[in-house]
């Protein structure tokens, strides 16, 4: 089981949170494999690799983050203000899954794709690592769900320039039809 994390070592991406979350797969699931990939630099980074277990790797950067999406059962992110989230985006236009944040912009590009699951992330670190894993273990269990050529074209639109060209002309049109 593969499952990568990109992002930089600042509080609000709540790396901490996938370091737990993967130290509990680790000890009460029996995930044989368990790989966990956190792509990424920042101030916390130290501090996030002390709470790590082993099967969580560090890599500063890479070539090709595609080959890293294609390679991974399921990306987590359960970020705090989470702007639009092209992390997530690029992740489900590659095939893999994602966890994100609700009420945070990763939902909606989950809801529009259907490719993920956003979770709540209370304040409470243990809850939120219960709902991390207890996703994880969905997805693990119903990936065709969350991966196939609908879910994958469904993000590619929402970035297709052409497409969103259409959208603002669309708004445009509509709003100036408001003022006359």
């Amino acid at each position: 089981m593969k499952i990568l994390t990109i992002a930089n070592f600042v509080r609000r991406k709540r790396i901490d949170l996938c370091a737990k979350a993967c130290k509990r797969l680790s000890h009460d699931n029996d995930i044989a494999d368990l790989n966990w990939t956190v792509i990424g630099r920042g101030p916390l980074e130290n501090e996030i690799k002390r709470i790590a277990p082993d099967s969580m790797e560090f890599i500063s950067k890479v070539e090709s983050l595609a080959d890293y999406y294609r390679k991974s059962d399921i990306f987590v992110l359960p970020s705090v203000d989470e702007g639009f989230g092209m992390v997530y985006v690029e992740a489900i236009m590659c095939g893999c899954p994602v966890i994100c944040r609700k009420n945070d912009g990763g939902e909606e590009i989950v809801n529009r794709t259907g490719g993920g699951i956003a979770i709540n992330i209370p304040d409470s670190d243990e809850k939120a690592v219960e709902n991390i894993t207890s996703a994880i273990l969905t997805i693990i269990d119903n990936r065709e769900k969350y991966v196939s050529d609908s879910t994958k074209r469904a993000a590619h639109e929402m970035v297709d320039p052409k497409l969103i060209r259409q959208e603002w002309l669309r708004i445009f049109l509509e709003s100036q039809s408001l003022h006359i």
